[in-house]
């Protein structure tokens, strides 16, 4: 097990967001106003901006700047990083929204927090999967086979980084939302620097 440091990663994902935060504050936004475009927009948020999102924030931890055009160059490795996403979410996507939708007060409670507990067991073993098929470490399959590795190797870390990040997403949707336009992109830049830095790979220096 590597030792890392949450708050010292939070720190350098901070200062990447400052020089970097047009690019992704940017596509955040751009996320959620096409977001909002029913079916068309829905599937092009999904399928392109998120995954160019998160390649914005790898890029950002691993060289220290980026930009659009690199975000988006390689549409096929975009596609790769939707189909695990989805892959990943699919199950407990589909038991929370039937228990939210369902009349049965009980069906409610079971479904919606059956699928809460899975999509948090899955992302606290699943998150580094996207950044081993953006290192071109992994495909889409063997992806979560190194994710779960991964964080097994390393739990008390990321366990504590996935508990750290789910603290400032609360606080950033306290003041109407609006503090998430810095803690997601932010967040952005702080996964995949916690990803390179137990795979020994470290990313940009701290400046």
């Amino acid at each position: 097990m590597r030792a890392v440091s949450i708050s010292q990663l939070w720190s350098r994902a901070w200062d990447l967001f400052k020089v970097n935060w047009l690019l992704l504050l940017g596509l955040l936004v751009l996320y959620v106003i096409v977001s909002f475009i029913p079916i068309i927009g829905n599937l092009i948020a999904l399928i392109l901006l998120w995954p160019a999102l998160v390649r914005a924030g790898y890029l950002v931890a691993r060289q220290g700047q980026s930009s659009f055009g690199e975000a988006f160059r390689d549409i096929s490795l975009l596609l790769k990083v939707f189909v695990y996403f989805l892959i990943l979410w699919l199950i407990p996507g589909i038991l929370i929204r039937v228990g939210y939708m369902q009349d049965s007060y009980p069906a409610i409670s079971i479904l919606f927090v059956a699928g809460l507990i899975i999509l948090f067991i899955l992302s606290l073993f699943g998150w580094a999967g996207p950044y081993a098929i953006l290192s071109g470490r992994a495909g889409i399959f063997s992806a979560i086979g190194q994710s779960f590795s991964l964080t097994a190797q390393n739990f008390s870390t990321v366990f504590l980084g996935l508990l750290s990040f789910i603290g400032l997403v609360i606080l950033g949707a306290i003041p109407c939302g609006v503090g998430l336009l810095v803690v997601i992109p932010v967040s952005c830049v702080f996964l995949p620097l916690l990803y390179l830095a137990l795979t020994g790979e470290e990313g940009v220096s701290h400046s």
